[in-house]
């Protein structure tokens, strides 16, 4: 097993990160935990169980931009094990909600929390999410269960969260109903504050151009400029998003930028929810090859229309090459109304002011 503090001073020597004190030190704190419960010498696990108590897992909070979700990544692609999967809480918990409504129809079976928690537990050892959040009463009267069965079950959990424990569902409806959750939490896990007072992915790309047509050489060397730039030349990744029982495999992303060709999003069956996960999980995102939509393309149209709207109303900073300037890029068929709002959305977003 590689060291996710020696992955972390790895992107620090090829300079793809700027050192950090406060992530270092919750680095530093992480791979001391992870060291210690996923060691393969199970009597030196065993001796370090009896001297102290371990805790199960880790809560990594902080405000946006100042790494969580990097240092999580870190984490996760350094751990050799094979039962591991990354997802955000939100479709985690859909998930959940989908199984138990599945295993609530056998009358026979007194518990379906549990049977679920350890059903989830069997197929993941190694469980990271990101953006923690609690939105909802349904949510808030499974959760301190699932993690308890979760956890009694040896799975191992990281995950990440703008809000401290005590921050969680502010304000919402039977609140008292995730207090004795909060204490588990507090109690069980290395609650790590990831707070430094610096946005690291604010004002990434601002005052560049952002929208580059015709398609030719020259706006193919701009964009490739661009994200190397942005990504501080960090090589590609691959990353799988799992949207309600679905795979998404994103295949170039590094260091929070994402690269699609056109034909990867809107050539393709996806839809809204698709883009939106796109939107949470990525802070900048690159369109290629945006061509002339022939009238007939209609689903190719709408399937546009609709990513532009999820890229917007998530304040991403998106970047386009395109065989025209907007309003020349549908010009005919049937979502020609609807394409004037994206029309005039596209404009906005590569303006200084959006950026």
């Amino acid at each position: 097993m590689k060291s996710p503090l020696s992955t972390y001073n790895d992107y620090l020597k090829k300079n793809l990160i700027k050192f950090d004190a406060n992530q270092e030190l919750a680095m530093t704190e992480i791979d001391k935990f992870l060291s210690e419960c996923l060691s393969l010498e199970t009597s030196i696990y065993q001796s370090i169980k009896k001297r102290k108590k371990l805790s199960k897992g880790i809560y990594l909070h902080g405000e946006a931009g100042v790494g969580k979700t990097m240092l999580m990544d870190m984490c996760f692609s350094s751990i050799d094990i094979k039962k591991k999967k990354r997802i955000h809480f939100q479709e985690f918990m859909i998930d959940v909600h989908n199984r138990l409504h599945k295993v609530r129809k056998n009358k026979n079976i007194s518990n379906p929390l549990l049977v679920i928690g350890r059903e989830v537990a069997l197929e993941t050892k190694f469980l990271c999410f990101d953006e923690f959040q609690i939105y909802d009463i349904a949510d808030a009267s499974i959760i301190g269960k699932l993690f308890t069965i979760l956890f009694n079950e040896g799975t191992i959990i990281i995950t990440t969260s703008n809000l401290r424990p005590a921050g969680l569902y502010p304000d919402g409806l039977h609140r008292d109903r995730l207090t004795p959750f909060i204490r588990y939490l507090e109690e069980e896990c290395l609650v790590i504050s990831l707070d430094s007072g610096k946005d690291y992915r604010k004002n990434r790309a601002v005052n560049i151009e952002s929208y580059f047509s015709p398609l030719n050489n020259s706006s193919k060397k701009s964009i490739d400029e661009i994200f190397n730039r942005l990504s501080n030349g960090s090589p590609y990744e691959e990353k799988v998003l799992f949207i309600k029982g679905r795979e998404l495999k994103i295949k170039k992303q590094a260091l929070g930028c994402v690269r699609f060709d056109f034909n990867d999003l809107c050539g393709k069956p996806l839809g809204a929810e698709d883009f939106l996960s796109i939107a949470k999980e990525f802070d900048i995102i690159f369109i290629e090859n945006i061509p002339k939509i022939a009238r007939e393309k209609r689903n190719e149209a709408k399937r546009f229309i609709s990513l532009i709207d999820a890229l917007y109303d998530n304040h991403k900073k998106v970047f386009i090459t395109a065989d025209g300037e907007p309003e020349e890029l549908y010009t005919a068929g049937d979502s020609k109304f609807e394409f004037q709002r994206c029309i005039s959305r596209l404009h906005e977003m590569r303006s200084k002011e959006y950026l």
